[in-house]
């Protein structure tokens, strides 16, 4: 089978594939580029296989970065681009289930695709657009299944990471689990106390914002992994299945894409409150912004009505946390005609830095040499004068303010 390549990312990539070609090795596109080429969807990165060894690879390029040189990857920079090129390799024994104890480097493209998870991601393409299918990928394509390459038990136990990957797969591109590789996955769920939170993490997230999460959750619940996921138990399929629900009906709305709102409204079904919410995202390795947009969102669904539409929670919260609770609140046919948008910008500030004096200012007003706590209760009754409209955000004005009021001592 040949296709077209037209795809921008694969043009700019060619010169790197011919001049590995021209020093006598082969070069291949390999991995999620192909199989979402074939698919007709976007790619949007580029991996590359190669018969060349890393040292060779190094000798062809005038600038390369190792970044696992020991296991055949070097980053080549072309025309200020990172890729990744990988040499064609084989892989000992997982004693970790995570990764290869060994490799060794070999110089045939079907030992080197042995190695990979499923048959669609093994799938090759060279520079004239010629695919390479050792293991019926194409036909998995066709069928829209994922399975395993080779023998599906020996993939999991090698790294327990690929089966959450089955399942994040099934969910983004709404394709079946092959029976026997669905029963592997059953049977080797408790390798994944094995893999890092981490890892778990990334894969896990994807599957909750999966186009087809809602037909890729029977696999979930069938798989037996929710037992070995850092979850409250007896708990997690139902609120999945929630979930899943709730998102299958507003596919189509913007707040369904971000993540850290999937996942409050996840940890919602789950009926954790703040604390619980923080201490689980942070023994999932989620970073303290994530964490902390989580909580605000929970925050603001929890607002009433006219607290939430208000310009005390406009000027509170940045547009980014405003926009997907208002349209989350406004699709569950909460009735209101104000826009959290148009209220925000009609403040007479966005925050305190929008203000024309600041600490200084006031000191030198009050002819203080030294600060202390009533600077910054000024500065507070300052900021609510402007919001409500009862002081100008005007320099002058601000001055005038604070020395008719505390210049002397006053209160």
């Amino acid at each position: 089978m040949k296709i077209s390549l037209d795809n921008q990312l694969f043009k700019a990539a060619m010169p790197v594939m011919a001049q590995i070609e021209s020093h006598g090795y082969e070069a291949y596109f390999v991995g999620g580029c192909v199989r979402d080429s074939l698919l007709g969807l976007p790619i949007h990165d580029i991996d590359i296989t190669s018969s060349a060894q890393p040292q060779e690879i190094e000798a062809i390029f005038k600038h390369t970065i190792d970044v696992g040189k020991e296991h055949g990857t070097i980053i080549v920079m072309w025309d200020q681009v990172p890729y990744e090129v990988t040499t064609f390799r084989i892989e000992g024994k997982y004693s970790d289930h995570r990764r290869p104890d060994s490799v060794a480097f070999v110089r045939n493209l079907q030992e080197d695709t042995l190695r990979r998870d499923f048959t669609v991601n093994a799938l090759a393409l060279d520079r004239q657009g010629q695919v390479y299918d050792f293991h019926d990928g194409l036909k998995d394509l066709k069928a829209e299944r994922i399975r395993a390459v080779g023998n599906a038990e020996a993939r999991f136990q090698e790294d327990g990471l690929r089966m959450m990957r089955a399942l994040r797969f099934a969910s983004q591109l709404g394709f079946s689990i092959e029976e026997t590789t669905l029963r592997a996955i059953q049977k080797l769920a408790p390798t994944l106390k094995y893999i890092s939170m981490e890892r778990i993490r990334i894969e896990f997230s994807k599957f909750l914002l999966g186009s087809y999460l809602h037909t890729a959750l029977p696999y979930f619940l069938d798989s037996n992994l929710s037992e070995y996921l850092l979850l409250p138990q007896g708990k997690v399929d139902s609120a999945i299945a929630e979930l899943s629900d709730l998102l299958e009906e507003t596919r189509n709305q913007f707040f369904a894409n971000e993540e850290s709102f999937v996942w409050m409204l996840f940890l919602q079904k789950l009926g954790l409150d703040q604390a619980k919410m923080k201490k689980l995202l942070r023994k999932w390795t989620f970073s303290n912004k994530f964490i902390d947009q989580v909580l605000a969102f929970d925050t603001l669904m929890h607002f009433e009505t006219e607290l939430f539409w208000s310009s005390q929670t406009a000027y509170a919260y940045n547009l980014n946390l405003l926009e997907p609770v208002q349209a989350y609140r406004l699709f569950r046919g909460e009735k209101t005609s104000k826009d959290i948008v148009e209220i925000k910008a009609s403040l007479p500030m966005q925050d305190r830095q929008d203000m024309l004096v600041d600490g200084k200012d006031v000191m030198a007003a009050l002819e203080l040499k030294q600060g202390g706590p009533l600077i910054g209760q000024i500065l507070a009754i300052i900021e609510a004068k402007i919001l409500h409209g009862e002081l100008s955000n005007e320099q002058e004005a601000i001055i005038s303010f604070v020395k008719e009021n505390w210049q002397g001592g006053g209160e």
